[in-house]
């Protein structure tokens, strides 16, 4: 019997990412195609309405090895992180599309909104956008708008937060990301703090892993209610 092909390079990763898009979006039909060439191999994610491309495509590019730099004319390499469980691509690219059915939804929207909008005024996509961000974020996505933290004289008091639903990359298992947007002055005692909560810092995630959410935890708010 002929033995099983192996795949690696971009295919590989082309797999990688569509299984932790369709652990995250569960309802959503994503196509990861990859493809090799001269000087590298690419990987395309096309998907249709469901969740922004912001959010995709911060999960996505963690799957790319650089980045060309257009001042130096050249591409730069850098190590994906080894618990991805693929090499990567040298580009990974998001394409969403929008249905004519999901759009209109969106401009009647808009327009109940803000009033007329012109097609040909150059606010129309801006708040077209803005509009599906607060009316139409698709769900499992699960951000969290940022929130303020309240919790008297702790060291995270005042900081502006971002609480994010994610998935363990090395057995699928849901974990919670709090991204941090306030400047940091004081970071270890912000790392220990976190700790005592019962989370800990993922340079891989650039956040504060929990297993659990730690919405009512480091904000006071019940889960959902943070403003």
């Amino acid at each position: 019997m002929r033995p099983k092909r192996q795949l690696s390079g971009a295919a590989l990763t082309a797999k990688r990412i569509k299984k932790r898009l369709s652990a995250l979006y569960p309802n959503m039909k994503f196509s990861v195609t990859s493809d090799t060439f001269s000087m590298g191999n690419s990987v395309d994610i096309r998907w249709t309405d469901g969740p922004l491309m912001e959010s995709v495509n911060a999960i996505t590019k963690q799957y790319q090895y650089g980045s060309f730099d257009g001042q130096q004319d050249m591409y730069n390499y850098e190590d994906i992180d080894e618990s991805l469980g693929c090499e990567g691509a040298k580009y990974v690219m998001c394409h969403r599309d929008m249905s004519a059915a999901y759009k209109a939804m969106i401009v009647a929207k808009a327009e109940e909104y803000y009033g007329y909008l012109n097609p040909n005024d150059h606010s129309y996509y801006r708040r077209l956008a803005e509009v599906e961000q607060k009316f139409f974020l698709y769900p499992e996505a699960e951000v969290q708008p940022p929130s303020t933290t309240n919790l008297g004289n702790s060291i995270i008091s005042g900081l502006e937060i971002n609480i994010i639903k994610d998935v363990d990359t090395r057995d699928q298992s849901e974990i919670y990301v709090v991204k941090i947007i306030t400047n940091v002055k004081d970071f270890k005692s912000l790392r220990n703090e976190m700790d005592a909560f019962g989370g800990y810092y993922s340079r891989f995630k650039r956040g504060f892993i929990f297993k659990e959410d730690p919405t009512e935890k480091l904000t006071g708010s019940a889960v959902g209610e943070c403003a």
